[in-house]
C-alpha cells in the first residue's frame, strides 16, 4: 500500500515537472498592435524640391516603434522610403550615430559636437571627384591642406559608397569606446548600402569608391588629431582643475553630480577651430555686473529666474519645453545632437540631393564644434556663478532648479550659442518658414512642430531660463555669439 502512494506522489512530481520544463508553444497569429495616433506628414513652405530617384530601385527601411519605460511615451514617425543616392544616405547615417552619441560613455556635448564635425567633413570630401562643380575645403579650414595623392576623376566613382565608407571608417575609429550592441548597428548599415550597389555597380567602381573613401577618412582623422580635443571622451572632467574662489564664481552642484570632483572639459576653449574668424575676436562679456544686493540688475535677473521657474510645475508647457530642450548628455544625444537632429528630420521630411546635404550637415556641424571652442573659452575666462547657488545662498534656501545644473560656468548658455548656430545657418542654406515636426524627444511628450529654425532656437534659449540653470544675459548674449560664429562659418565657398 505505502508502495503505491508512493508510486503516485512520484508520478505527480514528474508530470507537475515535465509541464513546468515544457517550452510554450508559439502561436501563429500576431499579436494585435497598439494604436497610436501618427502625426501627419510635414509639408514645407519653402521650395524643396526632393531628389528623384534614378532607375536604381528605392530600399525600403521600416521605421521602428520604440518604447521607452513608460508604454505611454511611444515615437511614431510618418514611414517612407530611402534612396541611397540621396540626402537619405546621411540621413540613415546620422540615426546611427544619434544613437551612439547617446550610449558611448564619454560623449559630453563638446565631444558629440567635434565628432560630428568630422564625420560630415570626411563624407563631404569624400563625394567630391562625382560633383566638380563643388570646392574641397582644403584651404579653408586652419591647418587642413589636401595632398595631391587624394584628387581623383569622377570615372569608376560612387559618391554614395565613397561617403559611406568615409563616414563608418570615422564612426569606427570616433566611437571606439561605444557598446557593442551599437556599434553593430553602423556595421550592418555599411554592410546593407554595400550589398545595395554590389548588384548596381560595377567591381572597378566599387573597389575605387571604397578605397578613396578609406583614404578620406583616413586623412581627415589625421587632421582631427591635432585640434587638442583628441581622445577627451576618456576624460571629460577634469580632478587637477582648481575651482576659481569668489562669490560669484561657478561652483559644481554635488546634488547635480555627486560623482564627478571637476569642472567639464575646462580647457576645451584651447582646441583649434574649423575657422580661423571662430578661434579669435569674439571677445563678449558679461553685461550684468555680479551683485549680491536686492536693488542691483543682477539681483533682479536672478529674481525673474526665481520667479519665472515658480510656474514650471508637473504638466505645464514650461515644463514640457524645458524638457524638451534638455539634451544632457548620457541620456540623450545632447544638445548638439538635437541641432544636427532639426537638419536630418528637415532632410526626412523633404529629401535634398546628395552633395546639398554633404554640403548642409559638415557647414552646420562644423559651426557647432566651433562655438563650443568659443563659448567654453569665454566660460572659463568668467567663471560665472549659476542659478542654483545664487538663489539658494541670496534669496531661497529652500529652491530647487527643474534641471539638473551642469558642472561648468554659467555664462554664455551652450545651448542658446549652438542652437542660433543653427538657425543662422540652416536659414541661409535651406530658408525661413520652413515647417517641420521634431520627433527628437518622444520621451517626454509628443513631438513639437515649428514654422522656422529660429523659432526653435528661441524656444531652445529660453528653455535653459525655464529650466533654472541660466540668467537671462548668458541666453541672450549666448545666441548672439551664435550669430556671429554662424555668420563665420557660412563664409566657407562649397560651389564655383
Amino acid at each position: 500500500m505505502k508502495k503505491s502512494f508512493l508510486t503516485i506522489i512520484l508520478s505527480l512530481l514528474y508530470f507537475a515537472t515535465f509541464a513546468q520544463s515544457k517550452p510554450v508553444q508559439k502561436t501563429t497569429a500576431k499579436p494585435k498592435p497598439t494604436t497610436v495616433k501618427k502625426a501627419p506628414q510635414a509639408k514645407s513652405p519653402a521650395k524643396v524640391a526632393p531628389s528623384q530617384p534614378n532607375s536604381q530601385e528605392q530600399t525600403e527601411i521600416q521605421e521602428v516603434t520604440t518604447q521607452i519605460g513608460n508604454p505611454t511615451f511611444v515615437r511614431v514617425e510618418p514611414e517612407r522610403k530611402y534612396n541611397f543616392d540621396s540626402s537619405d544616405l546621411l540621413v540613415r547615417w546620422h540615426e546611427i550615430i544619434f544613437d551612439l552619441i547617446e550610449q558611448t560613455q564619454g560623449y559630453s556635448p563638446n565631444v558629440a559636437s567635434r565628432s560630428m564635425a568630422y564625420i560630415n567633413l570626411a563624407a563631404y570630401e569624400s563625394i567630391l571627384p562625382a560633383y566638380p562643380d563643388n570646392f574641397s575645403l582644403s584651404g579653408q579650414l586652419q591647418q587642413f591642406q589636401k595632398p595631391d595623392s587624394l584628387f581623383t576623376d569622377s570615372t569608376n566613382f560612387n559618391a554614395s559608397i565613397a561617403a559611406s565608407t568615409a563616414i563608418f571608417n570615422m564612426v569606427d575609429r570616433l566611437f571606439v569606446s561605444a557598446p557593442y550592441i551599437w556599434t553593430e548597428k553602423a556595421y550592418a548599415l555599411k554592410d546593407t548600402i554595400t550589398k545595395y550597389y554590389a548588384s548596381r555597380v560595377s567591381p572597378e567602381t566599387m573597389l575605387k569608391s571604397k578605397q578613396y573613401g578609406e583614404k578620406i577618412a583616413n586623412w581627415v582623422y589625421e587632421y582631427s588629431k591635432s585640434d587638442g580635443g583628441h581622445l577627451t571622451f576618456l576624460r571629460t572632467y577634469d580632478m587637477n582643475y582648481k575651482l576659481p574662489d569668489c562669490k560669484g564664481c561657478f561652483e559644481i552642484n554635488r546634488v547635480a553630480d555627486l560623482e564627478n570632483t571637476g569642472p567639464l572639459h575646462p580647457n576645451w576653449g584651447k582646441n583649434r577651430a574649423f575657422i580661423k574668424e571662430n578661434q579669435t575676436g569674439i571677445d563678449v562679456k558679461p553685461k550684468v555686473e555680479f551683485s549680491i544686493y536686492p536693488n542691483s540688475p543682477f539681483y533682479k535677473m536672478a529674481m525673474e529666474v526665481y520667479n519665472i521657474t515658480k510656474d514650471v510645475k508637473p504638466n505645464s508647457e514650461k515644463l514640457q519645453i524645458a524638457n524638451f530642450w534638455d539634451d544632457a548628455a548620457s541620456f540623450t544625444y545632447s544638445a548638439p545632437g538635437h541641432s544636427v537632429s532639426i537638419l536630418t528630420q528637415v532632410l526626412k521630411q523633404n529629401p535634398k540631393e546628395l552633395n546639398e546635404a554633404a554640403e548642409f550637415y559638415s557647414n552646420l556641424t562644423m559651426g557647432i564644434s566651433d562655438v563650443f571652442i568659443v563659448i567654453w573659452q569665454i566660460k572659463y575666462v568668467y567663471s560665472s556663478i549659476r542659478p542654483i547657488a545664487y538663489i539658494k545662498r541670496y534669496i531661497d534656501s529652500q529652491w530647487e532648479a527643474a534641471l539638473l545644473t551642469p558642472p561648468f560656468p554659467e555664462f554664455p548658455s551652450g545651448h542658446s550659442s549652438q542652437s542660433a548656430v543653427m538657425a543662422t545657418i540652416l536659414t541661409d542654406k535651406i530658408g525661413d518658414n520652413v515647417h517641420y515636426i521634431d520627433y527628437s524627444k518622444y520621451f517626454v511628450g509628443p513631438p513639437k512642430t515649428f514654422d522656422s529654425f529660429w523659432a526653435a532656437a528661441n524656444e531652445c534659449s529660453m528653455s535653459r531660463i525655464y529650466g533654472g540653470i541660466h540668467f537671462r544675459d548668458a541666453a541672450e548674449q549666448g545666441a548672439e555669439i551664435g550669430k556671429i560664429v554662424g555668420k563665420n562659418s557660412l563664409s566657407l565657398h562649397y560651389k564655383k
